[in-house]
């Protein structure tokens, strides 16, 4: 038994049927048929071909290396030391990044905007009063 392999989206197709392939003999049509289009679609890239018993050790060589190549990359004492010594600097200019005038103009503007509110929510209520009284008077 032969796991065939159709990587069209790597860019590789894969799935030349192997000399007294069981699922050739078996009469597996539809299987067939989809490794004659995954062939067709890339035919000049080679298949690839891999054996079921070696899928799982081909998948845990793949896994001890990429484990390797994370370690190796996190070894570097570069990417864990972090230069703090202007993080005091920094804190000390946190809250001074919006000038002093910005933040009175934006205060009025404030309270500004709540005295608005209170006018127009009086008109309203005004205007909602006099509507009352004139269907009263009508």
């Amino acid at each position: 038994l032969r796991v065939h392999l159709c990587l069209q989206d790597l860019g590789m197709a894969g799935g030349e049927d192997a000399p007294g392939d069981p699922a050739e003999d078996a009469g597996c049509g539809s299987q067939k048929e989809e490794l004659q289009s995954c062939r067709s679609s890339r035919s000049s890239i080679p298949s690839v071909s891999i054996h079921v018993d070696e899928v799982l050790k081909i998948l845990k060589e793949f896994l001890k290396d990429f484990v390797k190549l994370r370690e190796d990359y996190f070894e570097d004492e570069s990417l864990h030391v972090r230069d703090n010594s202007r993080d005091a600097e920094y804190w000390e200019a946190l809250p001074h990044v919006i000038p002093e005038p910005t933040l009175k103009l934006w205060d009025a503007l404030a309270e500004a905007l709540l005295e608005y509110h209170r006018v127009l929510s009086r008109r309203a209520r005004l205007l909602s009063e006099a509507s009352r009284l004139q269907q009263q008077n009508a």
